[in-house]
């Protein structure tokens, strides 16, 4: 649904919500009175509700955005938990990481990977058309119902996997064409995040260098400038503190009760250490030989002073 869309049904919502107050005040006793009684305070009122909805901003998709090994799917379930809460966990509508022509996986329910394997050469216009309206369909339904919807990105799908950075359109860029959108992006220090990933097997890009990683991340941070920065490290330190600023800069409603329910939330994913206790961890053990080699790494310099980690001795977490 697009923007105008949005506000056209939000001012049908509001005219009718005149149409009741012109009813209720025009009733005089039990008999209602033609509309040359109802007093001026009456349409004043409606005049007043209808300007607001003009100029009522429309309800927002919501999106987190990290790198892989990085807290994401911890600090994702902290926010599912919050009230009135739908998360869409992993979204990347052109991500071809995993995607088989030749041995198709079964996916009743994906439309977008059943039109890829019935057209090979299927555009990414089409794909992101499908995607969209889909969304749109569910947003509208959610913000019927006063849910908040945040949309959690697959950002390791399209800048950590292939020979090179995909030159296709990001999340963030295909839902900012449809829908107002606010947005965070949470990072860890670049030296955990990347040993594991390849402890979990998910080197999916060429040149599995470090300095080729940091590259690659400095690229995601670019696609998302502008956009608010949390660090898993204060994340894991101070959970409620944290919790409760990233709420406030996606427009959530907040409750310290997350901290009880979050590890109800089961999403794919969950890499790192599991628990139901947000704390600071022991850092795995670090090779000494690999902590010169990255120190060594111009990319890594620059990411470190862009993120605010101290490059010779990285933050525990």
């Amino acid at each position: 649904m697009s923007q105008n869309r949005v506000i056209e049904a939000q001012l049908r919502d509001t005219l009718r919500e005149a149409v009741n107050i012109l009813h209720e005040m025009g009733l005089h006793g039990s008999r209602r009175t033609s509309t040359s009684s109802i007093s001026p305070d009456a349409f004043h009122e409606c005049l007043s509700l209808c300007t607001r909805a003009l100029h009522r901003n429309p309800e927002p998709v919501r999106t987190i955005h990290h790198v892989a090994c990085s807290g994401g799917t911890l600090i994702v379930k902290c926010l599912a938990a919050m009230p009135n809460m739908l998360v869409l966990n992993e979204i990347d509508p052109l991500s071809q990481l995993g995607f088989n022509l030749r041995q198709p996986a079964f996916r009743p329910t994906d439309i977008l990977s059943l039109v890829r394997e019935g057209d090979h050469l299927v555009s990414d216009d089409l794909l992101i058309k499908l995607f969209l309206e889909s969304l749109a369909a569910l947003h509208k339904e959610m913000t019927a119902s006063g849910r908040r919807l945040l949309l959690r990105d697959h950002s390791h799908s399209h800048f950590f996997a292939g020979s090179s950075i995909a030159r296709r359109p990001s999340l963030h860029t295909i839902l900012q064409s449809r829908f107002s959108t606010i947005s965070i992006v949470t990072v860890r220090n670049p030296v955990d995040s990347f040993l594991s990933l390849i402890q979990s097997e998910w080197m999916h890009f060429s040149a599995a260098r470090f300095d080729e990683y940091c590259f690659r991340y400095h690229a995601f941070l670019d696609e998302h400038a502008g956009v608010p920065i949390f660090k898993y490290e204060h994340f894991v330190s101070e959970p409620l503190a944290e919790a409760k600023r990233m709420c406030e800069c996606l427009g959530l409603s907040y409750s310290d009760a997350f901290i009880e329910t979050f590890d109800f939330f089961a999403f794919s994913g969950d890499s790192g250490r599991t628990g139901n206790v947000i704390e600071p961890r022991p850092r795995r053990p670090l090779d000494d030989a690999f902590l010169d080699i990255a120190n060594r790494s111009r990319q890594y310099e620059k990411l470190a002073a862009r993120l605010g980690y101290e490059r010779q001795c990285p933050v525990a977490c």
